[in-house]
C-alpha cells in the first residue's frame, strides 16, 4: 500500500525543520519524476521521525534528572533539618541563609527569623571584631575551625567550636559557607563526668582489690590452721593407736596364757568368758589398726611396695582371712577364678587389705542366708575385681558418702553394724595411691557391687610414699 503524498505546506515545514530553509526544495514535476519526489519526501519524513524520537528521549532524560535532583535536594534538606547538631548556611559575608532546627533551638530564635541576620550578631561583643576578621580571611575550598563565644537562648555566653566548610560557586569568591556548631560546655561537662566516673570506678576497684587481698590472706591463714589441725589430729590418731595397741597386745598375751591352762584349768563358763574377751580384744585391735592406717594415709606416711603380683593368688589369700565370718553368719560365698598366672603392678599387702575390707563389709550388711560373690576380669589395661552382695542396698544419693571417713549408711530400722566407717575410705585411698580406684553401684532391696580397679602395667616406682587422695 502506497502512503499518501504530503502537501506543499508539509514539505515546507519539513524543509524548515531539517535545515533546508535557504534551499527549499522545489516541487517541479517537469524536472523530476513523481517517483523520485515521493522517495525524497519519504526519506525526509523518516529523518523527521528519528529527530522527534531523539528529542523525546532527551526530554525524558532531562525530566528524570530533574526528579533525581529533587530527590537529592529533599534528602539533603531532611538530613540538614533533622541533624542533631546545629547547622547554619551563610553567604560569603556571614548572612544566614538557612538554619536547621537544632541551630534555632540552640540560639533560641525561630529558624524563619534567623534567615537574613548576620551570624556575627550572635557572637559575644568582646570577640566580634576577631570573628569578623576570621570571616574575611576565609577562602574557597576550605574547612576551618574557630572557637567563639555565642549568646544562646538563655542570654548566657557559651564557648562554641564553629567549623566552616565552603561551598564553591562559579565565581572566584565562594557563594556561601556551611557552619557546624559544637557546644564545648556540654563536652567539658561530659568529660568531667567521665573523669569523675573513672575516679569512682578506680576507687571501687582498689577497695575491692584490698577486700579480696584481705579475704585471701584470711583464707590462707585458715588453710594453714586447718592443715595444722589436721596434722595434729593425724599425729594424735597415730599416737593413740600406738598407745592402745601396747596394752591390747598384753591383753592378748594373757588371754592366750589362760586359754593354754598354764596357771590351771578353766571351767566351761570361764572358757566362754575368755573367748568373748578374746573376740572383743581382736575387734578392738582391728579398729585401732584401721584408725592407725587412716592416720598414716592422711599424713602421707604410707609406703607402697609395688611389684608384679599374681592377682588370683592374692585374692585367695584375702579370702582366707574373712572365711570364718561367712561361716559364722551363714552367708554363702562364691569365688569365680581367673587366669592364675596373670599379674598386676601393685602392693600385695595393700591389695589384700582392700579385698578384706570389701568382703568384710559385704558380710556385715548381708543377712543370714544371703550370698556374696567375687569375680575378676581384664578390660583394656585394667583388672576389675567385683564383690557382689545380696544385702539391703544403698540409696543412690548416698553412694559417694560411704567413701567418706567415719560415715556408715544402714537401712531404716536396722541395728548399727559396728566399726568406725573407715574401711571404704581407706580402701579407696589405697587403691588410688596404686593408680587404681574403688567404685560402688547399688539397688535398694537387691544388693551392692563394689569394684576395685588396678593397672596391669607399671605406672609408679617400686617404692614410694602414698599421697592423701581426696574423696
Amino acid at each position: 500500500m502506497t502512503e499518501p503524498l504530503p502537501s506543499r505546506d508539509d514539505i515546507a515545514r519539513l524543509a524548515d525543520y531539517v535545515g533546508f530553509r535557504d534551499t527549499r526544495m522545489r516541487y517541479d514535476t517537469e524536472r523530476m519524476s513523481a517517483e523520485e519526489a515521493q522517495a525524497r519526501l519519504i526519506s525526509a519524513y523518516e529523518e523527521l521521525r528519528v529527530a522527534e524520537e531523539a528529542l523525546r528521549a532527551q526530554a525524558e532524560a532531562i525530566t528524570d534528572a530533574e526528579r533525581q535532583v529533587e530527590i537529592e535536594r529533599h534528602r539533603y534538606r531532611t538530613l540538614f533539618e533533622f541533624a542533631p547538631d546545629p547547622y547554619l548556611l551563610t553567604d560569603a559575608d556571614g548572612i544566614i541563609e538557612h538554619a536547621n532546627g537544632a541551630a534555632a533551638e540552640f540560639l533560641g530564635v525561630p529558624g524563619a527569623l534567623l534567615v537574613g541576620k548576620p551570624l556575627v550578631n550572635f557572637v559575644d561583643l568582646r570577640t566580634r571584631s576577631e570573628f569578623r576578621a576570621h570571616l574575611r580571611g576565609l577562602g574557597s575550598n576550605i574547612r576551618d575551625r574557630v572557637l567563639v563565644d555565642l549568646t544562646v537562648r538563655d542570654g548566657r555566653a557559651v564557648s562554641v567550636e564553629a567549623t566552616a566548610t565552603s561551598i564553591p560557586s562559579d565565581g572566584e569568591r565562594p557563594r556561601n559557607y556551611c557552619w557546624l556548631l559544637r557546644d564545648l560546655t556540654t563536652q567539658r561537662d561530659s568529660e568531667d563526668s567521665m573523669l569523675a566516673l573513672n575516679r569512682s570506678l578506680n576507687a571501687r576497684v582498689a577497695q575491692r582489690t584490698r577486700e579480696l587481698e584481705i579475704a585471701l590472706a584470711g583464707e590462707q591463714a585458715a588453710r594453714k590452721e586447718a592443715e595444722a589441725a589436721n596434722r595434729i589430729k593425724s599425729e594424735l590418731f597415730a599416737r593413740l593407736s600406738h598407745e592402745f595397741r601396747t596394752p591390747l597386745h598384753a591383753v592378748s598375751g594373757y588371754l592366750e596364757i589362760l586359754q593354754q591352762n598354764i596357771h590351771g584349768g578353766l571351767n566351761d563358763d570361764q572358757r566362754k568368758d575368755v573367748d568373748r574377751i578374746h573376740q572383743a580384744q581382736e575387734h578392738l585391735m582391728a579398729l585401732v589398726n584401721m584408725i592407725l592406717d587412716f592416720a598414716k594415709l592422711e599424713g602421707g606416711l604410707v609406703e607402697l611396695c609395688m611389684a608384679e603380683i599374681p592377682i588370683e593368688e592374692t585374692l585367695r589369700g584375702a579370702e582366707s582371712l574373712v572365711a570364718p565370718q561367712f561361716a559364722k553368719k551363714g552367708v554363702s560365698y562364691t569365688h569365680r577364678p581367673g587366669d592364675s598366672v596373670l599379674t598386676v603392678f601393685a602392693d600385695r599387702e595393700k591389695v589384700q587389705q582392700i579385698i578384706v575390707n570389701l568382703l568384710a563389709n559385704a558380710v556385715k550388711f548381708t543377712p543370714a542366708g544371703g550370698s556374696v560373690d567375687l569375680d575378676w576380669r581384664v578390660e583394656d589395661d585394667v583388672v576389675m575385681v567385683r564383690v557382689r552382695d545380696t544385702g539391703s542396698g544403698i540409696p543412690e544419693e548416698k553412694i559417694e558418702e560411704i567413701f567418706e571417713p567415719f560415715v556408715q549408711v544402714r537401712a531404716p530400722g536396722s541395728l548399727p553394724s559396728g566399726g568406725t566407717g573407715l574401711g571404704l575410705a581407706i580402701s579407696r585411698d589405697l587403691a588410688r595411691a596404686m593408680g587404681g580406684d574403688v567404685r560402688a553401684t547399688s539397688r535398694l532391696g537387691v544388693g551392692s557391687v563394689f569394684t576395685l580397679t588396678l593397672p596391669l602395667r607399671k605406672h609408679t616406682s617400686a617404692k614410694l610414699s602414698a599421697p592423701v587422695t581426696e574423696n
